[in-house]
């Protein structure tokens, strides 16, 4: 892939509904950041993550990773021309129920990915619903260029194979907060209450 980054460090941009202290947002963005780091780890490399967030001092100070404006599309091109790829997920991002801005924004990033030669990387993502038409092309279209696609139930995935996407690229995943680890018998606290 290219990348600035050295042979021991990949820098992966993260883009999802982050940095706007929704409890399952921010879960699903801990439990990336965690598996990352434990997949890096048994690799020996280190990765280094970039979040598009709503609040990127926030982000910052919660998470210790770097973040950068997500509505601020020259911080979000320099992001992805320093990185390795673009992980886009988890959640429930491309759907239309809660207005018409959501998908756009979201293909837009992955677009922007692809146009500086990153790959992107679509990660435990629950799709839909997707009511209006004039979404469903361009999802499809995004998905069967992207480098691996995984979403968090097969509703989802039979939703994508109807708008084209080839079933056989599709892997259904755990929702990725079901990875987050357990806190301790005992102990106060824990991870961020799911969404559902």
């Amino acid at each position: 892939m290219k990348g600035k980054s050295n042979s021991g460090v990949r820098r992966l941009v993260l883009s999802g509904y982050y940095g706007f202290r929704n409890s399952g947002d921010e879960a699903v963005l801990l439990s990336i950041l965690t598996a990352l780091e434990q997949a890096a780890n048994a690799r020996g490399i280190r990765v280094e993550p970039i979040v598009l967030s709503g609040d990127p001092a926030w982000t910052e100070k919660q998470y210790g990773v770097r973040a950068v404006p997500r509505m601020k599309i020259g911080a979000i091109r320099q992001a992805l021309r320093e990185s390795d790829g673009l992980i886009s997920g988890g959640g429930s991002l491309l759907q239309d129920a809660t207005g018409l801005g959501s998908i756009p924004y979201y293909l837009g990033v992955m677009a922007l990915a692809r146009w500086a030669g990153k790959p992107t990387f679509v990660y435990a993502q629950g799709i839909g619903p997707v009511n209006r038409g004039m979404f469903r092309s361009p999802i499809a279209k995004a998905f069967r260029k992207a480098a691996y696609v995984s979403v968090r139930d097969a509703e989802s995935a039979e939703l994508l194979a109807r708008f084209g996407v080839p079933r056989d690229r599709i892997d259904v995943v755990p929702d990725p907060v079901m990875g987050l680890p357990l806190p301790e018998a005992g102990a106060p606290g824990g991870a961020a209450g799911r969404r559902e």
